[in-house]
């Protein structure tokens, strides 16, 4: 009797053991290459197609940059026309009432002096040293375009393979683009206070900005309470970005799941949060940017803003 009960009694540890090692073993599956291939164009393929009629190539790199080298027929969209002082305070309105970084009027006049309508292909690029490229992409897929990828390793690849580059102001062909916003791309203040609960809250910034060593301009230091601190640049790589199985053992350690949606963020809304965005889309995450971002936050002195992992969404003021 002892014995039978001694051989139950290992079988259910057994069991139980398999339980735990089943859950801490599983992963999220692999990320496919033709996901990737979406998001991403490869200099070589770049090559093939810049002389095409509806491909718009565009720089993101600051017009300084811009005009000392750039690739080939390449237009600038610096990420300085998305905080035009003339224009900042309707910018400042619209993305905190809104979740994106400037309003459909401007969109549909920055994109269309570009040369993009509905049927153009844009692949942007910047240097992969930091994350401009992924503004562009998100203000394309926010207003409705899809056909958009970011080139995989960035202004230096190109350049570092002896490709056509100029000084030259490339000839640009306006055309009327229509914005269409996509409200389940971004987050509002309003909507993610209602939301708390549900979503996992990524802050891009540096650790020092986080924990509000650095205010960055803003009123108050610190992060949003229960944010999870996720610099950008843990997820970038020698070509623009990590690979994804990295990527996903940085986001799983992270605590980032595919059951919540993430919001991601930053000071102002774009560059590094867009950046966390793409990636986080890439991998099939369910992802949103938090366009007011921190800036937004910060301002707002009826919400809490937390500076050390102990704040949670309980803190926050109703």
């Amino acid at each position: 009797m002892l014995h039978k009960v001694r051989k139950q009694a290992i079988l259910i540890l057994l069991v139980i053991v398999a339980i735990i090692a089943g859950c801490v073993q599983k992963k999220e599956p692999p990320v496919s290459s033709d996901i990737i291939a979406k998001f991403f164009a490869t200099t070589e393929e770049l090559s093939s197609l810049i002389k095409q009629k509806d491909i718009v190539v565009i720089d993101a790199r600051s017009a300084e940059d811009f005009q000392k080298l750039h690739i080939q027929n390449a237009v600038n969209i610096p990420k300085s026309q998305f905080r035009e002082p003339k224009a900042l305070n309707e910018i400042l309105k619209y993305k905190s009432e809104n979740g994106f970084f400037i309003p459909p009027a401007m969109a549909e006049k920055i994109l269309g002096n570009a040369g993009i309508d509905a049927n153009t292909r844009v692949i942007v690029y910047d240097s992969i040293t930091f994350p401009d490229a992924s503004i562009i992409w998100a203000l394309l897929k926010y207003y409705g375009h899809d056909n958009v990828q970011v080139l995989k390793g960035g202004f230096e690849k190109w350049v570092s393979e002896g490709r056509s580059v100029s000084s030259m102001p490339s000839k640009i062909q306006k055309k009327s683009f229509v914005a269409k916003p996509r409200i389940e791309m971004v987050a509002s203040r309003e909507w993610l206070i209602k939301n708390r609960e549900n979503v996992i809250i990524l802050d891009m910034r540096s650790f020092d900005e986080y924990v509000g060593v650095n205010p960055a301009g803003n009123p108050r230091g610190g992060h949003l309470p229960g944010a999870v601190s996720l610099d950008w640049t843990h997820l970038a790589g020698n070509e623009t970005v990590k690979s994804p199985a990295e990527i996903q053992a940085i986001l799983a350690e992270a605590g980032v799941t595919k059951n919540k949606e993430v919001v991601a963020y930053c000071n102002i809304g774009f560059g590094r949060s867009t950046y966390g965005m793409m990636v986080l889309s890439m991998l099939g995450y369910n992802a949103r940017v938090y366009g007011g971002s921190f800036e937004d936050w910060s301002n707002a002195d009826d919400l809490e803003v937390a500076t050390t992992k102990i704040g949670s969404f309980k803190d926050w003021r109703q």
